[in-house]
């Protein structure tokens, strides 16, 4: 389990800075991703798609970057003792 823990927090981390890269003020740096704890790391994705789900009118960035944490959450889900809300 702890293995896929570390592979998707990579995977997150990896996802939330390209889209920092691409939009700077809109989303945290790898500095402070790395900093987050994995629970912390974990609820700010889940709260992020929320977020970009409800959201209309999606761009390029935003779509990516939904479809990213959609596919990583999904598989976190999978992962004993997790769950994607929660």
């Amino acid at each position: 389990m702890e293995d896929d823990i570390d592979q998707n927090r990579f995977a997150l981390i990896s996802a939330l800075t390209e889209a920092h890269k691409a939009r700077p003020d809109d989303y945290p740096n790898a500095g402070t991703l790395v900093e987050m704890s994995d629970e912390g790391l974990h609820a700010y994705a889940v709260g992020l798609l929320q977020l970009l789900e409800s959201a209309p009118g999606s761009d390029s960035v935003e779509t990516t970057l939904q479809q990213e944490l959609r596919l990583i959450l999904h598989e976190t889900s999978k992962a004993p003792n997790m769950d994607v809300y929660g």
